[in-house]
């Protein structure tokens, strides 16, 4: 593998720089960060060019641009061949702006010959995601690019080249380096109930506002990437459709779960709460002054995951300014995420992964066997998402991308097995900061953890690495818990409420058996026999239910007490020095 790096310097687009001022150079480009007019280079230059877009929103917004030189031929659904050939008789310089569907489907049945055209695929690291529901398509493309002699893939994500399919190691790789830009702020929220909390976390929102420092919250942009999802949400709610933007796929089956709320185009204007799924904001800009970024990902609902390194960058990229729009919270992010320790391990996966090989080898030697009447009848029965094989022009084969795609999206699913998998994530990441202690977070955080902390002990947790004064209006009892018990005694009574306060009670009786003890013996040496008869009598007297024993007297707040062995006629006795009072008691 070839890799250059490009020097991209303090520039704003690419096309400002040498290498891609006449178009893009074949091979991988990681651009390494949006918005930087990777397609724009491509649309602007004087070659004829495909730009193959995974949506059809990203089609037209490719074509949208004001500031392109060249008129941008539109084709997906309901584009017809008669259309293309007036608009390739009507323009010297081409350019096409295609869906991964209608580039097999259409255009490469439209063009007269390959080699008058350069090709770049955008958006390339969603081949991995996408390929699950988008077998066919994207299997045809990658095979018809191998038709032209310049082809470019393009993203400022992009898949890392140890789960890139080995035909696209071989490409060279571009990599621009730009000055070093702001880092995003990421506050991370773990539940348990995942939909319950993010509710929760909503209807704080609407009722009681939020704020970063000193600045108020005026819209959530949350992206959840199912349907159902942000339904249960919405009618748990009952949120005004009003307030309610969802942009998601214009589908039946969409429109019948959302029931009264309306599908919109991520281009339509902003409500108090906007939901985007992955084809709601996937290659869109979004403009807002005071939106909040809000991501959830479901451990247990591999569509929802998503990747730190591409997903997630993705969502910020979305986020554009222009001179109407200047979003003070451009650089934060809060992710809700729920863990799933139940994911295979490197040894389970491996032997997953030997199983689907085999398989697909044994189907390869019996298809071989088949007669086409034979093949086609058994083609209906195959489940083809969960293995290894893709059907083209007739001939069944193993799908390097699609092993590669299973690769790629157990990795994701390890990064939320735990807590540290998602915080090695973000650690990885260059783009982000997790660090938390910033001053401007201590309200926002505090609202948010009542909001959406469903259990009492990870209510009490947080406080107790924290010790946040707001818990108190509402958990009284976490001061003294945190004073009196330690961390092996809270998780030895299981966080029980009830059992904790019992031993606090006991707790704070034992100061009286500690004056009580210094006004009996005072200050001076006495016997664990002695120490054990008087800790007995004291905690009768006072009705504690802790264990006897001496040892519990090297716990006092109000004077030292150490272990020692000494001689009493001749003969060791093991006991405690007790020192004088450290502060002035009435007792």
């Amino acid at each position: 593998m070839k890799e250059f790096i490009i020097n991209g310097s303090s520039h704003r687009y690419l096309s400002e720089l040498d290498v891609f001022k006449n178009g893009l150079p074949d091979g991988i480009i990681n651009k390494t960060k949006p918005d930087v007019g990777g397609t724009y280079s491509a649309a602007n230059c004087d070659k004829n060019y495909i730009i193959v877009c995974p949506f059809r929103d990203l089609v037209d917004s490719i074509a949208a641009d004001k500031n392109n030189r060249y008129n941008i031929f539109k084709c997906y659904k309901g584009v017809y061949e008669p259309e293309f050939k007036r608009y390739c008789k009507e323009n010297k310089i081409k350019k096409v702006a295609v869906t991964y569907d209608s580039f097999s489907n259409k255009i490469l049945k439209w063009i007269d010959n390959p080699n008058d055209w350069y090709i770049v695929i955008d958006e390339y690291h969603l081949l991995l995601s996408e390929i699950d529901y988008r077998e066919d398509a994207i299997t045809k493309l990658l095979e018809s690019i191998k038709q032209f002699k310049h082809y470019s893939l393009l993203s400022a994500t992009p898949i890392d080249v140890s789960f890139e399919i080995p035909a696209f190691k071989n490409l060279s790789h571009y990599k621009v380096i730009w000055n070093e830009s702001e880092k995003v702020n990421v506050m991370r929220y773990k539940t348990t109930k995942l939909i319950a909390g993010v509710t929760n976390f909503i209807n704080e929102f609407l009722d009681n506002g939020l704020t970063i420092g000193n600045v108020k919250v005026e819209q959530l942009f949350v992206f959840f990437n199912t349907v159902t999802g942000i339904e249960q949400i919405v009618n748990t709610l009952k949120i005004n459709p009003e307030l309610v933007k969802i942009s998601c796929a214009n589908r039946a089956r969409n429109k019948k779960i959302l029931g009264e709320y309306e599908i919109e185009p991520v281009t339509t204007p902003n409500k108090k709460v906007n939901f985007f799924t992955k084809k709601g904001f996937q290659g869109c800009n979004m403009f807002s002054n005071n939106a909040l970024v809000v991501v959830v990902s479901d451990g247990y609902r591999d569509t929802t995951l998503v990747d730190i390194s591409t997903t997630l960058e993705q969502i910020v990229g979305r986020l554009r300014e222009n001179n109407e729009y200047h979003n003070i919270f451009r650089n934060y992010i809060i992710h809700f995420y729920s863990n799933n320790n139940h994911i295979l391990d490197d040894n389970e996966f491996s032997q997953l992964m030997s199983e689907k090989e085999a398989d697909a080898k044994l189907k390869i030697s019996g298809w071989l066997k088949m007669s086409s009447e034979e093949r086609e009848a058994y083609r209906k029965d195959l489940k083809l998402e969960k293995s290894l094989i893709s059907i083209v022009g007739g001939d069944m084969k193993i799908n390097e991308l699609k092993r590669q795609s299973f690769i790629y999206k157990q990795s994701i699913r390890k990064q939320y097995k735990d807590g540290f998998g998602i915080r090695a994530a973000y650690n990885k990441s260059n783009r982000f900061s997790i660090a938390t202690n910033q001053k401007i977070w201590e309200d926002f955080n505090i609202k948010v953890k009542k909001a959406v902390t469903i259990s009492y002990k990870d209510l009490l947790d947080d406080y107790l690495i924290n010790r946040d004064s707001e818990y108190l209006s509402d958990y009284p009892e976490f001061e003294n818990i945190a004073k009196y018990l330690t961390e092996t005694e809270i998780h030895t009574l299981q966080y029980n409420k009830e059992k904790m306060l019992a031993r606090v009670s006991d707790k704070i009786k034992l100061e009286r058996v500690y004056r009580d003890i210094y006004r009996e013996v005072g200050a001076g040496f006495i016997s664990i026999k002695d120490l054990k008869a008087i800790f007995t009598k004291l905690f009768d007297k006072y009705g504690i239910n802790l264990k006897v024993k001496a040892s519990l007297i090297a716990e006092s707040p109000y004077y030292n007490a150490t272990e020692k062995v000494q001689k009493i006629d001749g003969k060791p006795i093991r006991g405690y020095i007790i020192d004088k009072m450290k502060l002035t008691f009435k007792i």
